[in-house]
């Protein structure tokens, strides 16, 4: 736990840097300087790119990151980055070719506002290449036990050039069409900076070599590989296609104020991305040597420790909702709900902690493509019941309610498959002193009355919030891995 730990506090650290700026940019900048519509373009050309660079990868991350220790035992990791590179090139050119051929169908799911949708649709072409080729080499990069780089670029560097883009439609008044080429660079940047960085981690090689592929394995890797790629692109569908179907109901106008919405949803998402990413390759290393019982430690301690972080972020968004809908125009209120729904939702995600992670990377990773699969039509049906009733709210609720099925099913199936059960008390602890918190913290008196009033009551709250949470959490001890990193943390700050 302590490589999981130790990687994952500066993920964290990156990640919620990166959360700063994403508040600036998609909480402030973009409701005040884009029109809801251009708002609404940007979250449903990233809705799209996800869906495709998932299909696009053909598995192989996921498979790469799956069967790795058998590459790393040979020379250049069994030409583990060619063999890669080559499968993510194909993919992205069978997406292509697939992006023509069904754009007059895209379109037609925007109602309103398609001109703008038509005139910038070919964009995903290049942020779909850059995320492809990053997902890749961030992955080859973690299968190394390297975590950080990843998220400081894709969380910190990606969002720093975006906010760039907003300050200079903000000082100089750059237009829409500019600032979108920078949004564009954004996904093509740090490419180019976590290729170099992977390139100089020991071992690296470009050379092709096939000879790990023996018969049986070449048909294990495929077989893993299709499984993954229909699981994969079937979380895609169900993470994105609430902006997709939210534009074919009631447009890009909705769309935007959505997409500023589920932005807070995303921040509470980060620790568990942070942490996954670190605790993939040690999870693989305890399923080869049948280490079960560092699989369960792991599983345990990323509930309790997930929750906490959920609880702090969530509640500091509750405390802070009146005054934030006090920053930005009229006609983004309605997102207030959407918020509250979507954080009960991540809420659910992160008490659940790794269930996902494990099952994907046992022998039962197979139950993975069943449980998608439903959940698409599941989520689909809920959308287009939800969404022409409560529009927003909607979208929001369907969203939801996948979250609660899909970890649901997984925490059941690691239960019955692996006997692996993480809750115990110190989750209900949790629950309890954080709702008491949050309740009290949301009656502290609003200032309000002005834009720095607004900031500076949002900064207040915040911390007498943050610092009375983290005491009593600290004091109750319901986490010692938490502990220990407040601890790390604070240590250097009481030295001083």
């Amino acid at each position: 736990m302590s490589t999981i730990k130790k990687q994952s506090l500066h993920s964290a650290i990156f990640s919620y840097l990166g959360v700063a700026i994403g508040f600036i940019s998609q909480g402030l900048l973009i409701p005040n300087l884009l029109t809801k519509d251009q708002n609404g373009l940007l979250g449903l050309l990233l809705s799209f790119m996800y869906i495709f660079v998932q299909l696009a990868s053909l598995g192989v991350n996921y498979a790469g990151s799956r069967f790795f220790p058998r590459f790393s035992e040979r020379k250049g990791y069994g030409g583990f980055v060619f063999t890669g590179l080559s499968i993510s090139m194909l993919g992205f050119l069978m997406t292509s070719a697939l992006v023509f051929l069904l754009k007059p169908l895209f379109l037609s799911s925007s109602t309103e506002g398609s001109a703008i949708l038509d005139q910038y649709f070919y964009l995903l072409l290049p942020i779909s290449l850059g995320t492809i080729l990053f997902n890749f080499f961030d992955s080859y990069s973690r299968n190394l036990f390297e975590t950080v780089s990843g998220t400081f670029l894709n969380q910190f560097v990606q969002r720093l050039i975006i906010l760039i883009g907003l300050v200079l439609i903000a000082v100089i008044g750059i237009s829409f069409d500019v600032f979108i080429w920078i949004w564009t660079s954004a996904f093509i940047i740090p490419t180019i900076w976590m290729i170099i960085k992977s390139m100089q981690l020991s071992g690296f090689s470009l050379i092709p070599d096939f000879s790990v592929f023996t018969p049986k394995f070449r048909k294990e890797f495929i077989n893993y590989s299709l499984v993954t790629i229909l699981a994969g692109f079937s979380s895609m569908i169900i993470m994105y296609i609430d902006k997709i179907m939210l534009t074919y109901y009631g447009g890009l106008e909705d769309t935007g104020v959505y997409n500023t919405a589920s932005f807070f949803g995303s921040i509470m998402g980060m620790s568990l991305i942070a942490m996954s990413k670190a605790a993939i390759p040690v999870i693989v290393n305890a399923f080869k040597n049948n280490d079960l019982h560092t699989i369960q430690t792991i599983y345990r301690k990323s509930c309790v420790m997930q929750l906490i972080i959920g609880c702090l972020i969530f509640g500091g968004i509750l405390i802070n909702l009146d005054s934030f809908f006090e920053l930005i125009p009229q006609g983004y209120q309605e997102g207030k709900w959407v918020i509250i729904i979507l954080g009960l939702g991540k809420l659910f995600d992160l008490a659940t902690g790794l269930n996902g992670i494990v099952m994907a990377m046992s022998k039962y990773y197979r139950y993975d493509l069943v449980i998608m699969i439903s959940l698409i039509f599941l989520t689909i049906i809920a959308n287009m019941i939800l969404i022409p009733e409560y529009k927003l709210v909607g979208a929001a609720l369907a969203a939801a309610f996948s979250t609660f099925y899909y970890n649901s099913i997984k925490y059941w199936l690691v239960l019955k498959k692996l006997k692996m059960q993480p809750f115990d008390i110190n989750i209900l602890k949790v629950i309890i002193v954080s709702s008491v918190i949050i309740a009290a913290a949301y009656y502290i008196p609003l200032i309000g009355g002005s834009v720095f009033n607004n900031l500076l009551d949002m900064a207040i709250r915040s911390s007498i919030f943050s610092v009375v949470f983290i005491v009593v959490i600290y004091k109750m001890r319901v986490s010692l891995e938490m502990n220990d990193i407040i601890n790390r943390v604070l240590k250097p700050l009481l030295k001083s």
